[in-house]
């Protein structure tokens, strides 16, 4: 019996829901009042040892409140109003959010992700087109979508589809753009840089693409989420939607990135969809409101600071307690690297959750009256625009960034060498003391410490090993890892060591 507990305990089953899902992305769903510039994809799962604990609990918040439940049995976040966030919510809303939050426990796993449809349309137009020492092409991709989003040029939109004349009017857009900024050149100074690199870019791009919204991505980051939690036995269901007898593009989507198991079905029989549901409903419409109250509305608006209006910040001691709760689930419960998944424009899912570590910062509502609430969307403001450089900053490097789990000392780096948290232990690599040296298959350069001391993990005789090099090499480890940082990574590679003049040397052959 107890063996079988053991067992159920590493099987998993995950449910799968989405919202602002529009199959298809085109000036009559880009000009619609319900339409977001963002997909969410919500998955939510647990152990098969506590499934029926955790789906009983739900049926009691069904009972509970039996009165909102619409067609199929189910909730629906459509009648949760967010304009100004918990700021809006009445005690109704308030009660049943706030009893909903309490069943999601560390019982119950999340990962989410928040994809924005422009940017995937600025991939397909730029698709054939790499960093280089010159140009940062993930720098620039990343400002057309945050441009457009922020914007909302009805000229791009409308060109979109108007047989590929979506760059010219591209470039139309940055020009104006570069010209009302010269009235605020300050606040808008490195704004127009990216925009002058803009303007010549898009002289020379791609015009023949397709634009086709596909559900990959979301999960791309489940993958590296249950890579992370070493999940080994899952089942994924979706959400079924659309004809009954074919299937669904997530489906095929889900298929087409290798998730194993994954099935299909309506969401009556699940009750892990329909907490998926209303998890997504609330994550969208949180980003949803923040974006629009950020966006700006006119050309003159544009160039000067936009805060979130003070009204999101009038909260009461209820509402307040609420934010908290909300933050444990997002960013504390269960928290892992992957938990919250995004492309290179995360703007509106760093937005929101500076918004939930904004509230969840002070300790009481006491604390929280102190300020006003000016200052409350001043100093929001602050924690987003640090969140957001520091983000850019990381977006800069093309190293990939994974993460560790240590063990005893002992963890493995990206390369799957074996790395000692004292890296003391490590062995030098040999180099031969001659001129005409060795040659290693070298996987990556890198740095223990603070820089302190280089690190090369290379493939010899069928293993993969971490080792230190000499100091005097530090300065080649600088030069590889900035390379790769501006460009694309240079490793793996073939890498001459040896000894010239008295001095260690390394050539990347």
């Amino acid at each position: 019996m107890n063996n079988n507990g053991n067992e159920n305990q590493k099987v998993y089953t995950f449910y799968y829901d989405e919202s602002e899902h529009s199959r298809k992305i085109n000036q009559k769903t880009i000009q619609a009042g319900n339409y977001s510039n963002n997909f969410i994809a919500v998955i939510i799962g647990y152990s098969n040892w506590r499934k029926s604990d955790i789906e009983q609990k739900f049926n009691n918040f069904k009972d509970k409140y039996q009165s909102r439940l619409v067609n199929n049995n189910e909730f629906k976040s459509t009648s949760v109003k967010l304009k100004y966030g918990f700021a809006s919510i009445n005690k109704h809303n308030l009660s049943f959010l706030s009893d909903f939050l309490d069943l999601v426990d560390e019982d119950i796993l999340l990962y989410f992700s928040v994809l924005n449809k422009i940017e995937y349309i600025t991939n397909q137009i730029f698709n054939k087109y790499e960093n280089s020492l010159l140009i940062n092409m993930d720098n620039l991709r990343y400002s057309i979508s945050k441009s457009v989003s922020l914007y909302k040029p009805q000229n791009v939109i409308e060109a979109v589809y108007n047989d590929g004349d979506i760059v010219g009017e591209l470039k139309k857009f940055f020009q104006e753009r570069i010209k009302a900024n010269n009235s605020n050149i300050i606040l808008k100074e490195r704004e127009n840089s990216m925009f002058n690199d803009l303007v010549v870019i898009l002289d020379d791009c791609n015009k023949d693409f397709k634009i086709d919204w596909e559900y990959t991505i979301s999960f791309d980051g489940f993958k590296k989420y249950i890579d992370e939690n070493e999940i080994k036995k899952y089942q994924l269901i979706l959400d079924k939607e659309g004809d009954k007898n074919e299937d669904s593009k997530t489906l095929v989507a889900a298929r087409k990135m290798n998730i194993k198991n994954v099935i299909e079905d309506d969401s009556k029989n699940h009750i892990g969809i329909q907490i998926a549901d209303l998890i997504a409903g609330i994550i969208s419409k949180f980003i949803k409101m923040l974006e629009e109250n950020i966006a700006y509305k006119n050309i003159k608006e544009a160039t000067s600071k936009k805060l979130l209006p003070k009204e999101w910040f009038s909260i009461n001691n209820n509402q307040l307690v609420l934010y908290k709760k909300l933050c444990k689930l997002i960013t504390q419960l269960n928290n892992s690297w992957f938990k919250s998944y995004s492309g290179n424009y995360a703007d509106n899912l760093v937005q929101f959750l500076s918004l939930l570590n904004y509230f969840n910062k002070y300790e009481n509502y006491q604390d929280y009256r102190e300020i006003g609430l000016e200052m409350h969307a001043e100093y929001y403001n602050t924690l987003v625009v640090t969140t957001l450089e520091n983000y850019y900053s990381t977006m800069g490097s093309k190293l990939p960034i994974n993460p560790i789990t240590v063990d005893d000392g002992i963890y493995y780096n990206q390369r799957g060498a074996k790395c000692y948290i004292d890296w003391t232990k490590h062995d030098f690599l040999k180099i031969p003391s001659s001129e005409s040296g060795k040659v290693y298959i070298v996987l990556s350069v890198g740095f223990f410490g603070n820089m302190e001391q280089p690190n090369i993990t290379v493939e010899y005789n069928n293993q993969i090993e971490c080792y230190l090099l000499p100091l005097e090499l530090l300065n080649w480890a600088i030069n590889c890892v900035s390379i790769s940082n501006m460009v694309s990574n240079i490793f793996p590679s073939q890498v001459k060591f040896g000894v010239v003049n008295n001095r260690y040397y390394a050539e990347i052959i």
